[in-house]
Protein backbone atom coordinates (compact mmCIF):
# COMPACT_ATOMS: atom_id res chain seq x y z
CA UNK A 1 0.00 0.00 0.00
CA UNK A 2 1.37 3.51 -0.96
CA UNK A 3 1.92 6.25 1.69
CA UNK A 4 -0.76 8.02 -0.16
CA UNK A 5 -3.65 5.45 -0.04
CA UNK A 6 -2.83 4.91 3.08
CA UNK A 7 -2.86 8.50 4.21
CA UNK A 8 -6.34 8.42 2.49
CA UNK A 9 -7.65 6.07 4.45
CA UNK A 10 -6.66 7.08 7.85
CA UNK A 11 -8.19 10.64 6.76
CA UNK A 12 -11.45 8.96 5.71
CA UNK A 13 -11.69 7.09 8.59
CA UNK A 14 -10.96 9.63 11.39
CA UNK A 15 -13.79 12.17 9.62
CA UNK A 16 -16.55 9.80 9.67
CA UNK A 17 -15.92 9.07 12.55
CA UNK A 18 -15.61 13.18 13.58
CA UNK A 19 -19.02 14.41 11.59
CA UNK A 20 -21.47 14.97 13.82
CA UNK A 21 -18.60 16.58 15.92
CA UNK A 22 -17.81 18.88 13.10
CA UNK A 23 -20.94 19.84 12.02
CA UNK A 24 -21.18 21.48 15.59
CA UNK A 25 -18.25 24.36 14.65
CA UNK A 26 -21.25 25.95 12.19
CA UNK A 27 -24.51 27.28 13.41
CA UNK A 28 -23.95 27.70 16.40
CA UNK A 29 -25.21 24.34 17.92
CA UNK A 30 -22.19 24.49 20.33
CA UNK A 31 -22.79 25.84 24.10
CA UNK A 32 -21.98 28.92 24.65
CA UNK A 33 -18.50 27.71 26.37
CA UNK A 34 -17.51 26.11 23.77
CA UNK A 35 -18.20 28.54 21.26
CA UNK A 36 -16.37 30.62 23.14
CA UNK A 37 -13.41 28.05 23.31
CA UNK A 38 -14.05 27.69 19.07
CA UNK A 39 -14.07 31.47 18.54
CA UNK A 40 -10.55 31.89 20.58
CA UNK A 41 -8.73 29.16 19.82
CA UNK A 42 -9.58 27.88 16.74
CA UNK A 43 -10.86 31.20 15.07
CA UNK A 44 -9.21 30.32 11.99
CA UNK A 45 -12.25 28.06 11.47
CA UNK A 46 -14.35 30.86 11.06
CA UNK A 47 -12.11 33.26 9.36
CA UNK A 48 -11.94 30.96 6.06
CA UNK A 49 -15.49 30.72 5.98
CA UNK A 50 -15.74 34.40 6.03
CA UNK A 51 -13.07 35.15 4.12
CA UNK A 52 -14.44 32.60 1.11
CA UNK A 53 -17.64 34.55 1.04
CA UNK A 54 -16.55 37.60 0.99
CA UNK A 55 -14.36 36.92 -1.67
CA UNK A 56 -17.19 35.06 -3.66
CA UNK A 57 -19.76 37.48 -2.87
CA UNK A 58 -23.82 37.95 -2.02
CA UNK A 59 -24.67 36.90 -5.93
CA UNK A 60 -23.27 33.45 -7.15
CA UNK A 61 -26.61 33.66 -9.84
CA UNK A 62 -25.10 31.19 -12.82
CA UNK A 63 -22.15 29.85 -11.22
CA UNK A 64 -20.90 26.46 -10.89
CA UNK A 65 -19.08 25.86 -7.88
CA UNK A 66 -16.72 22.50 -6.50
CA UNK A 67 -16.17 22.22 -3.11
CA UNK A 68 -13.39 19.74 -2.43
CA UNK A 69 -13.37 18.52 1.19
CA UNK A 70 -16.69 19.58 1.48
CA UNK A 71 -16.72 18.30 5.45
CA UNK A 72 -20.62 18.97 6.73
CA UNK A 73 -21.69 21.00 3.44
CA UNK A 74 -21.05 24.46 5.32
CA UNK A 75 -19.67 25.86 1.86
CA UNK A 76 -21.97 23.73 -0.27
CA UNK A 77 -25.48 24.92 1.25
CA UNK A 78 -24.00 28.40 1.45
CA UNK A 79 -23.15 28.63 -2.01
CA UNK A 80 -26.40 27.43 -3.38
CA UNK A 81 -28.21 29.65 -1.47
CA UNK A 82 -26.89 32.62 -2.73
CA UNK A 83 -27.77 31.64 -6.11
CA UNK A 84 -25.10 29.00 -7.27
CA UNK A 85 -26.66 26.92 -10.40
CA UNK A 86 -24.72 23.53 -9.54
CA UNK A 87 -22.76 23.22 -6.64
CA UNK A 88 -20.92 19.15 -5.93
CA UNK A 89 -19.57 18.93 -2.45
CA UNK A 90 -16.72 16.00 -2.30
CA UNK A 91 -15.56 14.51 0.28
CA UNK A 92 -13.37 11.19 1.03
CA UNK A 93 -15.19 10.50 4.41
CA UNK A 94 -18.55 8.81 4.09
CA UNK A 95 -19.82 10.00 7.42
CA UNK A 96 -19.42 13.22 6.29
CA UNK A 97 -21.47 12.95 3.02
CA UNK A 98 -23.97 10.69 4.35
CA UNK A 99 -24.59 13.73 6.86
CA UNK A 100 -24.60 16.07 4.15
CA UNK A 101 -26.96 14.18 1.88
CA UNK A 102 -29.45 14.62 5.34
CA UNK A 103 -29.30 17.84 5.51
CA UNK A 104 -29.83 18.18 1.53
CA UNK A 105 -33.04 16.60 1.88
CA UNK A 106 -35.85 18.93 2.25
CA UNK A 107 -33.49 21.89 2.58
CA UNK A 108 -35.17 23.33 -1.10
CA UNK A 109 -31.88 22.87 -2.55
CA UNK A 110 -32.02 19.24 -3.78
CA UNK A 111 -31.91 20.89 -7.55
CA UNK A 112 -28.37 22.72 -7.48
CA UNK A 113 -26.49 20.68 -4.76
CA UNK A 114 -25.13 16.98 -5.38
CA UNK A 115 -22.84 15.08 -2.63
CA UNK A 116 -20.15 12.55 -3.78
CA UNK A 117 -18.05 10.29 -1.56
CA UNK A 118 -14.76 10.38 -3.72
CA UNK A 119 -11.09 10.85 -3.59
CA UNK A 120 -9.70 14.07 -5.54
CA UNK A 121 -8.38 13.83 -7.72
CA UNK A 122 -10.21 10.84 -8.30
CA UNK A 123 -8.69 7.49 -9.16
CA UNK A 124 -10.63 6.28 -11.91
CA UNK A 125 -13.50 8.45 -13.66
CA UNK A 126 -16.33 10.14 -11.86
CA UNK A 127 -18.70 11.89 -14.49
CA UNK A 128 -19.44 14.93 -12.22
CA UNK A 129 -15.69 16.19 -12.64
CA UNK A 130 -15.31 15.87 -15.76
CA UNK A 131 -16.64 19.18 -16.60
CA UNK A 132 -15.58 22.83 -16.02
CA UNK A 133 -16.42 24.82 -12.34
CA UNK A 134 -15.90 28.59 -12.27
CA UNK A 135 -14.69 28.26 -8.90
CA UNK A 136 -13.20 25.79 -6.45
CA UNK A 137 -13.36 25.97 -2.62
CA UNK A 138 -10.71 23.81 -0.61
CA UNK A 139 -10.79 24.75 2.92
CA UNK A 140 -8.94 22.65 5.17
CA UNK A 141 -7.65 19.90 2.97
CA UNK A 142 -4.39 20.73 2.28
CA UNK A 143 -3.28 20.01 5.63
CA UNK A 144 -3.71 16.02 4.99
CA UNK A 145 -2.23 16.27 1.45
CA UNK A 146 1.35 14.66 1.25
CA UNK A 147 2.00 15.96 -2.19
CA UNK A 148 0.20 19.05 -3.37
CA UNK A 149 1.35 19.35 -6.74
CA UNK A 150 -0.44 16.58 -8.01
CA UNK A 151 -3.90 17.67 -6.49
CA UNK A 152 -3.39 21.58 -7.14
CA UNK A 153 -2.55 20.14 -10.57
CA UNK A 154 -5.95 18.06 -11.07
CA UNK A 155 -7.84 21.38 -9.34
CA UNK A 156 -6.29 23.86 -11.48
CA UNK A 157 -7.36 21.39 -14.89
CA UNK A 158 -11.24 21.39 -13.85
CA UNK A 159 -11.90 25.29 -12.76
CA UNK A 160 -11.95 28.14 -15.62
CA UNK A 161 -12.16 31.01 -13.04
CA UNK A 162 -10.14 30.73 -9.73
CA UNK A 163 -9.79 28.52 -6.27
CA UNK A 164 -9.84 29.39 -2.95
CA UNK A 165 -7.77 27.18 -1.00
CA UNK A 166 -6.16 27.24 2.54
CA UNK A 167 -2.89 25.73 3.50
CA UNK A 168 -1.77 25.36 7.20
CA UNK A 169 1.08 27.89 8.46
CA UNK A 170 4.43 26.30 9.18
CA UNK A 171 4.80 28.56 12.54
CA UNK A 172 6.95 28.20 15.42
CA UNK A 173 4.79 26.66 17.57
CA UNK A 174 1.49 25.20 16.23
CA UNK A 175 3.17 23.13 13.71
CA UNK A 176 5.39 21.07 15.84
CA UNK A 177 2.59 20.73 18.61
CA UNK A 178 -0.24 19.51 15.88
CA UNK A 179 2.07 16.96 15.04
CA UNK A 180 3.07 15.58 18.12
CA UNK A 181 -0.37 16.23 19.05
CA UNK A 182 -1.75 13.47 16.25
CA UNK A 183 0.80 10.91 16.65
CA UNK A 184 0.43 11.02 19.98
CA UNK A 185 -3.91 10.48 19.71
CA UNK A 186 -2.84 8.48 16.75
CA UNK A 187 -4.68 10.34 13.87
CA UNK A 188 -3.48 10.86 10.09
CA UNK A 189 -0.44 12.86 9.29
CA UNK A 190 -0.58 16.53 8.90
CA UNK A 191 1.32 19.00 6.75
CA UNK A 192 2.21 22.54 7.12
CA UNK A 193 3.99 25.07 4.65
CA UNK A 194 5.68 28.12 4.16
CA UNK A 195 4.55 31.19 2.13
CA UNK A 196 7.41 30.03 -0.34
CA UNK A 197 6.02 26.93 -0.66
CA UNK A 198 2.47 27.58 -1.50
CA UNK A 199 3.08 29.90 -4.11
CA UNK A 200 6.05 27.77 -5.72
CA UNK A 201 3.20 24.28 -5.68
CA UNK A 202 0.47 27.18 -7.17
CA UNK A 203 3.13 28.09 -9.66
CA UNK A 204 3.85 24.74 -10.55
CA UNK A 205 0.42 23.65 -10.98
CA UNK A 206 0.11 26.22 -13.72
CA UNK A 207 -2.06 29.03 -11.52
CA UNK A 208 -1.43 32.63 -12.48
CA UNK A 209 -2.04 35.42 -9.81
CA UNK A 210 -2.25 34.83 -6.35
CA UNK A 211 -3.38 36.53 -3.49
CA UNK A 212 -2.38 35.00 -0.69
CA UNK A 213 -3.67 36.33 3.25
CA UNK A 214 -2.61 35.11 6.61
CA UNK A 215 -4.99 34.18 9.13
CA UNK A 216 -2.33 34.62 12.43
CA UNK A 217 -5.08 33.70 15.04
CA UNK A 218 -4.51 30.42 16.74
CA UNK A 219 -5.33 27.70 14.10
CA UNK A 220 -3.28 29.90 11.79
CA UNK A 221 -2.98 29.34 7.54
CA UNK A 222 -2.82 30.93 4.21
CA UNK A 223 -5.91 31.80 2.67
CA UNK A 224 -5.28 31.89 -0.98
CA UNK A 225 -6.88 32.74 -4.02
CA UNK A 226 -5.13 31.74 -6.92
CA UNK A 227 -6.77 32.30 -10.43
CA UNK A 228 -6.14 30.60 -13.56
Amino acid sequence: MSNDTQQMQEVEKFFSGFATEWSTHYGAKRGFLRRWFDRTFRRSIYQRYERTFAALGSDLTGQTILDVGCGNGAYTFEAARRGAAWVLGTDVAEGMIGLCNEQRRGSGLEGSTKFLCTRFPPSSTVPELERKFNVAIVMGVMDYIPDPLPFLKALRDRISGSALITFPAKDWLRWPLRRWRYRLLERCAVFHYHESQVREACAAAGFGRLEIELLARMGSCYFVRAFV
